[in-house]
């Protein structure tokens, strides 16, 4: 019944993005444009609304679909699966390194934190944010959906201000990108069932498909590894601000460098494998060139 439930939604998915093969164009008719020159082409941003990203999210799918299956995207795509493969061999000699050189120098790999905002709903209660208490903990939280959120947050309000439809864009443009990646990430979750190293059952963790939903929720680290929620978030997040603004030459390098930092920390800290990296950093980076792509139109003559 579990993967029943499973393969339902990614046809779900697959439905939506179907229905959606209407041009992009349709969502932005009749707004007013900016016109910005970004490496050398000329670009129309479409002044967003505050519900674009959702607007867009059906062709978002589309668009990935599209993208992944295209015959350039194999060798990304069997590159990816090797390096899964490979590093998921390895998975436990890699943790087990990581959390010794962590010991050697000196680096607390507990993951410690205090809520200092949160909210009660019944008898359940939502952590907002959690201030982290050591340096692991630090580096392992910029990779919360919280931080490329404020960034928008600002996109937003500097779009705003200013009148500027690239910044708004942009903003939406994060949102739309790690809301897609977000919902896919959590439906392989509950696909793939594959433990995380604090509770790790065997040598690079037991895999259990198709979990139950609701024992899911009740012991999340005992199937939430694989895919990695953060890399993918941050990867995607990078991708729609750098080739939106790729004038500025420190935005790769430094959400790169982020990125490997993050995912570090979490084998550190016994949250994530090696193995869980290669396919979230794959997802993240096609869903942000699709939403990049859908959110802005080459000026010539109207055409993407």
């Amino acid at each position: 019944m579990n993967y029943k439930i499973s393969i339902l939604a990614f046809l779900w998915l697959a439905s939506i993005a179907s229905a959606a093969q209407q041009d992009t164009l349709r969502v932005f008719k009749g707004r007013p444009t900016q016109e910005f020159e970004i490496s050398g082409q000329k670009y129309k941003y479409p002044k967003p609304r505050f519900y674009t990203p959702f607007a867009l999210l059906p062709r978002t799918y589309q668009a990935f679909g599209k993208e992944v299956f295209r015959k350039e995207s194999l060798k990304a795509i069997g590159a990816a699966a090797a390096a899964s493969a490979l590093l998921i061999v390895f998975d436990q000699e890699i943790t087990d390194g990581m959390q010794q050189f962590s010991r050697y120098i000196g680096l607390d790999n507990r993951n410690m934190s205090k809520s200092l905002i949160k909210f009660k709903i019944g008898s359940q209660d939502f952590n907002v944010y959690d201030a982290p208490q050591n340096l692991n903990t630090a580096i392992y939280s910029i990779g919360e959906g919280l931080p490329p959120l404020l960034i928008a947050a600002g996109l937003a309000v500097h779009g705003a201000v200013k009148k500027n439809y690239r910044s708004y864009s942009t903003a939406g443009q994060i949102v739309q990108a790690i809301t897609a990646f977000g919902i896919t990430s959590q439906l392989l979750k509950r696909s793939f069932g594959r433990e995380t190293h604090r509770s790790a059952t065997q040598p690079g963790g037991a895999w259990r498909p198709f979990p139950n939903w609701g024992v899911y929720q009740k012991n999340v680290p005992s199937y939430d590894a694989m895919p990695s929620g953060h890399l993918g978030t941050m990867m995607a997040a990078t991708v729609v601000l750098a080739d939106n603004y790729p004038e500025k030459k420190y935005i790769k390098p430094v959400g790169y460098a982020l990125t490997g930092l993050v995912g570090l920390s979490m084998i550190n800290n016994g949250v994530h494998w090696a193995g869980d990296y290669p396919l979230a950093l794959g997802l993240g980076y096609v869903f942000g060139k699709v939403t990049v792509k859908m959110n802005r139109f080459l000026n010539e003559n109207g055409k993407k």
